[in-house]
């Protein structure tokens, strides 16, 4: 798991779906994100998606914090809104050095998220260096 800090928990929330062709594709992710992340949201699991509020009130629970305790990062706006009208702080993430950096300053810390990770030129995905 990416311990950026003790006492922090993350959690991977995303919007993916099953497909037929690929049964087995939702518990690989979930296996894979699961090494890196204290609790691991699936859409296609839950049955309900980002921008749904109802997906970040679980993400709390699960994390057991309240959400003016939670930072959500996200690349795409529309999914920041109802996060951030129920009192989670967001960050858009058009460049993740960037949206690292602001992390830390919302923190009041350095993570050293960004050894973790690794871009591709282009893709709006991150993968940690060891899922390449």
């Amino acid at each position: 798991k990416m311990n950026i800090h003790a006492g922090l928990k993350t959690c991977a929330l995303t919007n993916n779906w099953i497909d037929d062709a690929f049964e087995s594709a939702p518990e690989k992710t979930n296996q894979l994100y699961s090494s890196y992340f204290d609790v691991v949201l699936e859409s296609c699991k839950l049955g309900i998606r980002k921008p749904n509020p109802e997906i970040y009130r679980i993400a709390c629970k699960r994390l057991e914090v309240e959400p003016h305790e939670a930072v959500f990062l996200d690349d795409l706006g529309q999914n920041l809104k109802p996060a951030r009208a129920m009192g989670i702080t967001t960050i858009l993430v058009r460049d993740p050095g960037a949206a690292v950096r602001e992390l830390e300053q919302v923190l009041g810390f350095s993570c050293h998220c960004e050894e973790h990770l690794h871009y591709d030129d282009g893709a709006r995905e991150q993968h940690p260096k060891s899922t390449l």
